[in-house]
């Protein structure tokens, strides 16, 4: 085994993907130290602790790596500019306030063009980049420092698959994509990832490494939006149902028409892509069609009759996560809140105060408090609203009242007479004397691999 091989890696990030690959990394034998700005983050995972609240059902708990010594976390960014530190694996976010940013790529490749003292360096990038940032942002500022390509560092891409809201997928599972600027950095990480992932794939280099996931989460992207565009198109079918049982053919993935697409990288896949010059049309027309279907899907809630005071249920854009991060809800309350409604928001990861200073609206107890809406939107599927028993849902519910449940979570529940039970692109839902149009002809898709 080699100093690289031997040497303490480097992690710049302790969000989850930073934080799950240093933990995986040192159960499988590696030291590893997290860089991160965020002071009670560090002191947490110094203690032995989750060093975030956001993901209450990660299965993983990298305590004992920390009390034996091999995972450890600094602000002090000295630290990890030393001799001892080659190997640098980027973890970092790459949006910032819903859009696309490489501000903090570019603040760490400046860190180590600058401070760095080891030779050569490699660096491994396990964000979501655009491709054109790693000539734009890595070798212009390693550049710019008068270091050598190839010589002084090496540059990598191996960008993360997020499997951790799958409970039956691990990192092991997951296959890992590889690409990188020359032999020594692919072998470098070919050696890291095989310890830690079943499968490595080889890409050509480390531009096309990045275009993978770029690529992926367009699928994704486009693949949400010709659901949506379906339910719109054949009211007279419960899409949510035809999707389902597609879904059953082996090379089919299940996607459902709902209010919006949320998070940080599937609904930036258009923007990532849309770096590249022949396929900015394609970016700007996949933008129009994603606000008038959205809005259309939307405005079908007021189809079926006026609302008074409405319960959202779930300020999270996905389940069981307090990420909230361009979630659809966010619009939703929004528009109800203009139409006059009485809006209540309630999310059993956010406190009171949170749902309020994020939505503007008050929260309610759940489900107690349903008793008070005309109408309940149940946004994502939170293991609270999951296992709520359907005689206690009955009970706290008023009659009558129209239920929209945006991704089918209660679609098997039995309600009262008086409940008005509506799936988004279920039956019904879009009602056919609407002929509802997007104005714009159907996004070509296929099929996806969920991230």
């Amino acid at each position: 085994m080699n100093a690289i091989d031997d040497g303490e890696l480097c992690i710049w990030g302790l969000g989850l993907i930073g934080y799950s690959l240093a933990g995986v990394l040192a159960r499988a034998g590696r030291r590893c130290v997290v860089m991160d700005v965020d002071l009670e983050r560090v002191a947490r995972l110094n203690r032995g602790e989750r060093p975030f609240h956001h993901l209450p059902h990660l299965p993983d708990d990298f305590g004992p790596e920390v009390r034996r010594g091999a995972l450890r976390a600094t602000s002090d960014v000295n630290e990890v500019l030393t001799l001892d530190h080659s190997v640098h694996i980027v973890c970092v976010p790459t949006e910032s306030r819903g859009v696309i940013d490489p501000s903090a790529l570019t603040d760490v490749v400046t860190r180590l063009a600058e401070g760095a003292r080891a030779r050569p360096l490699y660096l491994i990038i396990e964000s979501t980049i655009a491709p054109v940032w790693l000539d734009s942002v890595v070798h212009r500022v390693f550049g710019d420092a008068g270091l050598q390509r190839g010589v002084d560092y090496h540059v990598g891409v191996s960008p993360r698959r997020d499997w951790l809201t799958d409970r039956e997928r691990t990192m092991a599972s997951t296959p890992k994509v590889i690409g990188g600027e020359s032999p020594e950095i692919v072998s470098l990480m070919r050696r890291m990832y095989e310890a830690v992932c079943d499968e490595v794939y080889e890409a050509p280099d480390a531009r096309h490494a990045a275009m993978v996931k770029v690529v992926e989460n367009y699928f994704r992207y486009r693949d949400i939006l010709m659901a949506c565009e379906l339910g719109v198109m054949l009211p007279d079918f419960d899409v949510a149902a035809v999707l389902r049982l597609a879904s059953t053919k082996w090379n089919m993935d299940l996607y459902h028409p709902s209010f919006g697409i949320g998070g940080y990288c599937v609904p930036l896949a258009k923007d990532y892509l849309g770096t590249e010059p022949g396929a900015r049309g394609a970016v700007t027309d996949s933008e129009r069609i994603e606000k008038d279907l959205f809005s259309t899907v939307r405005h079908m809630i007021w189809q079926h009759g006026t609302i008074g005071r409405a319960a959202v249920l779930g300020v999270a854009y996905a389940s069981d996560m307090k990420i909230h991060t361009r979630s659809p809800s966010l619009q939703l309350i929004r528009d109800l809140r203009e139409r006059g409604v009485e809006v209540y928001a309630h999310d059993p990861l956010y406190s009171a105060a949170e749902i309020q200073s994020i939505t503007g609206a008050p929260t309610l107890r759940f489900p107690e408090d349903l008793i008070r809406c005309d109408t309940v939107i149940l946004m994502v599927g939170h293991t609270d609203y999951l296992t709520l028993g359907d005689a206690k849902l009955r009970a706290s519910l008023p009659d009558p009242v129209r239920i929209f449940d945006n991704q089918g979570v209660w679609s098997r529940k039995e309600f009262g007479a008086g409940t008005h039970y509506l799936e988004v692109g279920g039956r019904n839902f879009f009602p056919q004397s609407e002929s509802p149009d997007t104005g714009s002809s159907p996004p070509a898709c296929g099929s996806a691999t969920p991230e």
